[in-house]
């Protein structure tokens, strides 16, 4: 009888082009088969549209299998807008005994197995969800030095910038003294540029896709431990 392979969850936004197949990317070489869900995107890329979208989250929960081992929720601003205990708890509502990480603990998980306590920030987010975002590194005891915001032009969504425009903004960025590099948002198409940035900053670059396949992959690892 052939064995059950292992499934993990995706949760992301309608209009993110990026994380399903830059996640799955991470994840290829593992026994680990990928099932998605869509969640539709708030009214605005505010704090407060992403406020308003639990049931939103909840709903697209419900649509993943009940056999997924883990659920990784793909979306870094809603975890700054709810908190990540909230869009946790959304997740585990929908699917009662799914284990489930999210874009903040992914973050932290990835600095302090690097031993990252400095850090530049690079995100294509409005200046509130920035400076909300920093909060949040902040009183978990991670310096933010340096802050850059990519930006997108009117009525883009952030799967609308170029590889090359993120490569351009590092190159012009004074990024000395760091001890990592966070790109946060599912959206950026950031997989690809990985190599290149780390070896050019000789630090580490974290990105949200990197970070989550990481913590899909630990929270497999610490559930067969058990």
């Amino acid at each position: 009888m052939p064995r059950r392979r292992t499934i993990v969850g995706l949760l992301a936004l309608a209009e993110d082009r990026a994380v399903d197949a830059e996640v799955r990317g991470f994840l290829a070489s593992e026994d680990v088969d990928v099932q998605s869900s869509r969640v539709g995107m708030p009214v605005s890329l505010t704090l407060d549209g992403f406020r308003e979208m639990e049931t939103a989250f909840s709903r697209g929960a419900s649509f993943l299998s009940r056999r997924c081992h883990v659920v990784a929720v793909g979306c870094a601003s809603a975890a700054v807008a709810l908190g990540p205990d909230r869009l946790i708890q959304l997740v585990e509502a929908a699917l009662p005994g799914v284990r489930v990480v999210e874009p903040i603990g992914a973050y932290l998980a990835s600095l302090a197995k690097r031993s990252a306590g400095r850090i530049g920030l690079m995100t294509p987010y409005r200046e509130e969800t920035n400076r909300a975002l920093t909060h949040l590194f902040q009183e978990r005891g991670i310096e933010v030095a340096v802050g850059l915001r990519l930006r997108t032009p009117p009525g883009a969504v952030p799967s609308d910038v170029s590889p090359a425009s993120i490569v351009d903004a590092v190159h012009r960025a004074d990024l000395s003294g760091l001890e990592a590099l966070v790109i946060s948002c599912t959206a950026l198409r950031t997989a690809g540029l990985l190599t290149e940035l780390e070896a050019q900053l000789g630090i580490p670059v974290i990105t949200t896709n990197r970070a989550l396949a990481d913590a899909l992959l630990r929270s497999l690892a610490e559930s067969r431990e058990r």
